[in-house]
């Protein structure tokens, strides 16, 4: 069994300027620093064994805040990163909606069947986090493992932690800047148990919608 600590990261100049960055290399803001810092001082007294992080820069420095009281190595891993979205990258939402408009409602209402010109499809993002999260689930048997890295990769593999088909991601709630997921990997059996999904309440006056 291996436990595994999720955390999204904090607010980016993405996610404050409205713009879809993907794969686009964008910091936190200073409030996503914040955010940050609130998760640090929550899973301050947490074990973990072993950290990963998308290599992008506002997941990266997620992790590497959290931890600072750990002392342990954060491992950059490019294929724990969001969605490539080809054409909308570094894009605003209202522009892609505009451009893309089909599409774009696909990824927001059903997001599963969704395929951002030129970039990923979610199936393909879906199915490279997923093994990836897997790979590092079976490296690190009886650990804890704490990975910072992004949204729409939570949302896909919060199906699998909630047992339900991929096409009812838009069904399993939104995963919040710098919240927290605890998930059991059984990787012997390859079942998952979630203790936590998506929980912010410990931000308090730091959560934003």
């Amino acid at each position: 069994m291996t436990k595994m600590i999720f955390v999204r990261h904090g607010e980016s100049t993405g996610n404050l300027k409205r713009i879809f960055y993907g794969h686009t290399d964008g910091k936190l803001t200073d409030f996503g620093r914040l955010q940050a810092e609130r998760a640090r001082d929550y899973l301050r007294d947490f074990h973990i064994d072993a950290a990963y992080a998308s290599d992008l820069s506002r997941a990266y420095e997620t992790g590497r805040i959290i931890l600072e009281p750990h002392k342990i190595e954060l491992i950059a891993d490019e294929k724990l990163r969001e969605i490539y979205a080809g054409e909308w990258e570094n894009m605003s939402f209202e522009d892609i909606e505009v451009k893309y408009n089909t599409e774009y409602e696909k990824f927001r209402q059903n997001s599963w069947y969704s395929h951002p010109e030129g970039g990923e499809s979610v199936e393909e993002m879906t199915y490279r986090i997923r093994d990836e999260v897997w790979r590092i689930a079976g490296a690190h048997d009886n650990e804890t493992v704490l990975i910072a890295f992004h949204s729409t990769p939570l949302r896909s593999l919060a199906c699998e932690w909630n047992n339900v088909p991929y096409s009812k991601m838009n069904e399993v709630g939104w995963i919040g800047n710098a919240s927290v997921s605890i998930v059991e990997y059984d990787i012997h059996n390859h079942s998952t148990k979630a203790e936590l999904i998506g929980y912010c309440d410990y931000l308090n006056d730091l959560i934003k919608e």
